[in-house]
């Protein structure tokens, strides 16, 4: 979602401890438990104050750091484990920031930070299949990021709400959010153009538009000239597993699941190692595929790469793709006994980790 902090450095030997204090939760609840050290530091900050306390300088900047904190534990553990923590969290600073407990001074930044917030516990929430609290979440940021002028944040989850909206089967809803950036006033850079032309393409094919493909071509041609100096610290990913996936979505929308393969498997190879719940993820998107056109070799072989990332990922959306993915080849005929046995052991697995 945003700048990566995953710097490969090994994490202080009190982090779960550290982590589980500002939470108030055991390693457990937080999926943590175990020997497993995530793959980059996390400096934590201290306790936010209670409501009847007081938001200053240090409380602003304890703020940010969590949010960098949970972007950090998203890219490797899923949402479903810190959505809840982070609306605790988030409800907190939106009481503090209510009461008027804080230095005026910092009341600009505290508004940016809670839209800030709410866009990140928007996108977790996303992920953890709790799609009343991400409509509430992006109303939240764009309240706030409104209120705090940050036309950076309220883009990011203009895109976002976009994105949730064609989840949702709202893909006339998708296409007006995506427009309403396209066609406003302000002149975008070509990184954050790309995004939005996504956005559109991706809405107008899951209206069943054949033209949304061509898109992809000027999406591509923008994405090429690469970050400005002027692009917010989110655009980083917005790369080449982005578009891939992307145009691989609309051409699985538009019933072209054979010539969409090749783009779900350049996702996969486009994700970085470090980041397994897209690693999960995207995988999870390719098994689809092979699935549905039954390139049997190919789903075995992929099953075996998931299944290690089963327990290591706490992301209900891929859970819900794969579940749906197991049943409907429970019902096919003919497929070969190699791929129904991978498809029972990935099951399994998935029971295993779900208790």
């Amino acid at each position: 979602m945003y700048t990566s902090w995953e710097t490969g450095e090994v994490a202080p030997t009190d982090w779960r401890d550290e982590l589980c204090e500002v939470f108030g939760v055991t390693a457990g609840e937080l999926g943590l438990a175990g020997d497993e050290q995530p793959p980059s530091p996390l400096i934590l900050p201290a306790t936010p104050p209670a409501v009847t306390g007081y938001g200053d300088d240090a409380y602003l900047e304890s703020v940010r750091g969590y949010i960098q904190n949970l972007v950090s534990l998203d890219n490797r553990f899923g949402g479903a484990d810190l959505v809840r923590l982070s609306v605790r969290f988030f409800n907190s600073l939106h009481d503090l920031i209510g009461t008027g407990a804080y230095d005026v001074g910092i009341e600009n930044d505290l508004n940016a930070a809670a839209g800030e917030l709410a866009e990140v516990v928007g996108w977790l929430a996303y992920d953890a299949e709790q799609h009343d609290l991400v409509r509430r979440m992006n109303q939240e940021s764009l309240y706030y990021t409104r209120l705090a002028g940050d036309r950076t944040i309220e883009l990011l989850t203009i895109q976002n709400a976009s994105m949730h909206a064609g989840a949702m089967g709202r893909p006339r809803e998708a296409l007006q959010l995506a427009r309403s950036v396209l066609n406003g006033r302000e002149k975008l850079s070509p990184r954050l153009r790309a995004l939005f032309l996504t956005r559109e393409s991706r809405a107008l094919a899951q209206a069943g538009d054949p033209s949304s493909i061509g898109r992809f071509d000027e999406v591509r041609s923008l994405f090429l000239e690469g970050v400005q100096d002027n692009d917010p610290a989110w655009a980083w990913w917005i790369d080449e597993r982005e578009l891939a996936w992307h145009e691989a979505m609309a051409k699985r929308d538009l019933q072209q699941e054979n010539i969409a393969i090749s783009e779900f498997e350049h996702s996969v190879e486009a994700t970085p190692n470090t980041e397994t719940r897209s690693q999960y993820l995207h995988r999870a998107y390719l098994l689809q595929a092979q699935v549905e056109v039954g390139s049997w070799v190919d789903v075995v072989s992929t099953v075996d790469s998931l299944i290690p990332l089963v327990s290591q990922v706490a992301s209900p959306r891929t859970v819900l793709i794969l579940r749906n993915v197991i049943e409907k080849v429970v019902v096919l005929k003919s497929v070969p006994d190699d791929a129904q046995t991978s498809m029972t052991r990935l099951s399994l697995e998935m029971d295993r980790a779900a208790v």
